[in-house]
């Protein structure tokens, strides 16, 4: 018998809601199948079984369930699990949700079980119990708030008749026109975004990189421009540590203890942030190897338990051709976001006016404001943008 453990999704929660179970109690599931959701205040989340096994669940959807706590178990065989129910051992366990109980029964129904993103977004925006408990579901998200708020059903919002009405027209509308649902993972998406545009006050500053210098340097060696720039704003840690830091209560920032940059991920199966562990100080061969491996593992849908864990700093990658600028959200428990965007050729006048061109890049950073100056923001960029741009510096970072 094996526990499933519920591993740490990120720093930032102490626990997480189980939002629901992908399989049956009693049934056998494969090591790496998806079992069930959890939804953290960042995102929803899949739990995977760790090995081979007969399923037994230890709590209900809906429970709140704290993390590195199990909430199954994997026996080798049927016959094992029913000699487990059996045993004593059995009787002692509850399948009660943890902490929140369901709330008290009116006519409309029971209170439902929100995770702790839903219950923010629903006090925030004025959403009612009876418009939760209208949706029918025994544990509520965070996406299924943040539908009710872009159909405008809130206290700041409708009265009840025009909710009512609303409600109405969508539904006739959903008669005449093909409707698509979003996949969990894009519904996540979508109630991280909201809830980033909706608390954090987002500035935005740029700045072009003359590639030349990276590209005499780089000659046949197996790292690229992605590696490179990771390797210069973890560079950039001791100098600049509120661009690592964590947002706290009462306007405090947790310094990070090393330069962890998260880098955007997206092989065509969904966004993904996995993390580059310690990049100041590890060699530039071993943040590509690790490139390669995050691909692979998004392909699969694989990652490993910590892949994601003690992110500091976030690299958004637009290097698409032709992109030329991007300033994505800053996420929730991040100061800042950097953007890679595509390489291109721009026409200069060298100093005795001969037209020539020269490769370049734009690099950007979207920032939280309330943390981070504009002034900040243009000298970690200029910063950034000599390291790219001088070649000692680019053999320093890439020896």
């Amino acid at each position: 018998m094996r526990e499933l453990l519920l591993p740490k999704f990120n720093n930032n929660d102490e626990g997480c809601v189980l939002v629901g179970w992908t399989v049956d109690d009693g049934a056998a599931v494969s090591a790496d199948a998806v079992v069930a959701e959890v939804e953290t205040a960042k995102a929803l989340e899949e739990l995977v079984a760790d090995a081979d096994g007969v399923l037994h669940r230890l709590v209900e959807a809906g429970a709140h369930c704290a993390f590195g706590r199990p909430v199954g178990l994997l026996f080798d065989s049927r016959q094992e699990r029913d000699d487990y129910l059996a045993s004593p051992a059995a009787a002692a366990v509850t399948t009660a949700p943890e902490g929140e109980g369901q709330g008290e029964d009116h006519d409309g129904g029971p209170d439902p079980v929100l995770s702790d993103a839903a219950r923010t977004l629903a006090q925030d925006h004025g959403i009612r119990t009876e418009q939760l408990r209208a949706l029918g579901k025994r544990v509520v998200k965070a996406s299924d708030v943040q539908r009710l708020i872009d159909q405008g059903l809130t206290d700041q919002g409708l009265t009840d008749q025009g909710a009512a009405a609303v409600a109405a027209g969508a539904s006739a509308a959903s008669e005449d026109a093909a409707v698509v649902r979003l996949s969990a993972r894009q519904r996540a998406v979508a109630a991280v975004v909201s809830e980033a545009h909706r608390t954090i006050p987002a500035a935005f500053a740029a700045i072009a990189v003359d590639l030349t210098a990276f590209r005499a340097a780089r000659g046949g060696a197996p790292y690229g421009l992605v590696e490179l720039l990771v390797k210069a704003i973890a560079a950039r840690h001791a100098d600049f540590p509120l661009f690592f830091a964590t947002p706290g209560a009462d306007h405090t920032l947790t310094l990070a203890p090393a330069a962890n940059v998260g880098v955007t991920v997206d092989v065509g199966t969904g966004l993904f942030i996995p993390v580059l562990k310690d990049a100041a100080r590890r060699p530039i061969g071993d943040l590509t190897d690790d490139l390669m491996d995050f691909r692979v593992s998004a392909l699969r849908q694989n990652f490993r338990e910590d892949a994601f864990a003690d992110e500091a700093i976030t690299l958004s990658l637009h290097n698409e051709p032709d992109i030329i600028l991007a300033a994505p959200i800053v996420h929730p428990g991040r100061t800042c976001v950097v953007t890679l965007c595509a390489e291109r050729s721009e026409v200069a006048l060298a100093e005795d006016g001969t037209p020539f061109t020269r490769p370049v890049t734009t690099v950007a950073v979207t920032y939280d404001h309330r943390y981070l100056n504009g002034r900040d923001a243009v000298r970690f960029l200029t910063a950034v943008k000599q390291d790219l741009e001088t070649a000692d510096a680019i053999a320093r970072l890439a020896g």
